[in-house]
């Protein structure tokens, strides 16, 4: 009887590392679509954060400085990011901040820009 027992022991022994196998792929692409999005979030927030910080000063200096505020609060990461700043539709003024997505692994061929627009009345 206890033969029997150790045969079917031993007839499990692969059975985990063939799940782990079978699950593997997808805990890897789990893991790099989650580090994809959050850089893709962090970005689109320093985008904006940029964007706000070249509108204030837009609005107090009228367009003085605002593409330099906006780059200075830009991160080291995001450098190569096109600045606007202009004058918009109802006698205020703009700032626009465009970088192409942030992907880590771009095997998929994403061509995506982020922009974010952030208008400031004249005071």
């Amino acid at each position: 009887m206890s033969g029997l027992r150790a045969r079917g022991r031993d007839a499990d022994r692969g059975g985990p590392l063939l799940e782990f196998a079978a699950m593997f792929p997808i805990l890897l692409v789990t893991a790099v679509v989650a580090v994809e999005a959050f850089l893709a979030f962090v970005a689109a927030e320093r985008l904006e954060s940029a964007a706000r910080a070249g509108a204030r000063v837009a609005g107090t200096q009228e367009l003085g400085g605002a593409e330099a505020e906006a780059r200075a609060a830009l991160p080291t990461w995001l450098d190569d990011a096109t600045v606007t700043a202009a004058a918009n539709d109802s006698a205020g003024f703009y700032v626009e901040v465009s970088h192409p997505l942030p992907i880590v692994f771009s095997a998929a061929g994403f061509d995506l820009t982020l922009t974010r627009r952030v208008d400031m009345p004249d005071v």
